[in-house]
């Protein structure tokens, strides 16, 4: 069973799949990229409180901090 937005963004984010949470993940994205910026302390406690969420965040800091990385030892 598939559950609406409004309750995925109504619930505890440790009640929550791995897949509602990258849905919910999605939606917020998406509203950042339209300059919703206020959204970001719900987003913040969500990473918090969310263990799927946490590391995937990691992961993708990871990512982005060793392209960085290899784009900076390119220019060099």
């Amino acid at each position: 069973m598939v559950r609406p937005l409004w309750q995925l963004l109504l619930d505890d984010p440790s009640n929550l799949t791995r897949d509602e949470c990258f849905a919910l993940m999605e939606y917020y994205a998406e509203l950042l990229t339209r300059g919703r910026v206020d959204l970001l302390p719900r987003i913040i406690e969500h990473l918090k409180r969310c263990p799927h969420c946490e590391v995937e965040y990691r992961e993708a800091l990871r990512c982005l901090t060793a392209t960085d990385d290899k784009h900076a030892r390119r220019e060099l």
